[in-house]
């Protein structure tokens, strides 16, 4: 069934149509694959993450759409592998300024997403990296406990009102408990992450992202850089927990 250009419009803003959801499920932990990105990755009827996806802004942070390359789908009833390769076509034509790969590994318990990006040429960007989204249930208001890039911990919370600042900087790792007997873990590797609250932006999340506001911007990835960032999402067996709720 598709939806006619202005019904679309009138919904969404847009008439272009959105790719087809990939839903996976491995035991109770689930989620789905939309055109690379991943999408309400749950634990059972508790969401655990919105959404992880990599983002390619432009100079003046528009949003680069990449053309996809190849896209493996590895499926069984304890393991799930994809992996999407892309790359930016060059304005004009010519030779691609930046090449890229995301993989994502689950496990019933684990789920990492890992991308590779390549700059083939002087690529200039806003910022390019994972972006991570998490919802407002469970974690508005929240007790957090926070490990920065030294392996300083320290407990904090997360706002319940709308913060216009951002709640987190220096994120290296996040522990919380989005439900009674239920705690997460994500961990971010392969840069500097920090936090803002989409609500100030009418949208029901918190993000997670790569490069803090406070670094310039615009910045060139020179021809021959790579990047390789990486975020694992993982359940905290109640034994191993010593984390304050």
């Amino acid at each position: 069934m598709t939806m006619s250009d202005p019904l679309a419009t009138g919904r969404y803003g847009t008439a272009t149509v959105e790719p087809a959801l990939q839903p996976i499920a491995l035991g109770e932990l689930s989620f789905a694959w939309q055109a690379g990105a991943l999408r309400w990755l749950r634990y059972g009827d508790v969401e655990l993450v919105r959404g992880i996806a990599a983002v390619l802004r432009d100079p003046q942070w528009g949003t680069f759409t990449p053309l996809v390359d190849d896209e493996r789908m590895v499926l069984s009833d304890n393991v799930a592998t994809l992996i999407q390769a892309f790359h930016l076509p060059r304005e004009g034509g010519g030779d691609p300024p930046l090449h890229g790969r995301l993989k994502v590994a689950a496990t019933r318990r684990r789920i990492a997403v890992t991308l590779a990006l390549e700059a083939c040429a002087a690529f200039t960007t806003a910022r390019s990296g994972l972006s991570v989204l998490l919802p407002l249930q469970g974690f508005a208001g929240a007790p957090v406990e926070v490990t920065h890039a030294d392996g300083h911990c320290e407990a904090a919370r997360l706002p319940r009102l709308i913060s216009p600042s951002q709640p987190l900087f220096d994120i290296r790792r996040l522990r919380l408990a989005p439900a009674p007997g239920l705690e997460v873990q994500l961990d971010f590797e392969g840069d500097v992450f920090e936090m803002e609250d989409q609500r100030n932006w009418s949208d029901a999340s918190f993000k997670i992202y790569n490069r803090p506001l406070a670094w310039p911007t615009p910045y060139v990835l020179e021809a021959g850089a790579e990047v390789t960032q990486t975020v694992t999402v993982s359940l905290i067996d109640p034994e191993e927990s010593g984390h304050e709720r």
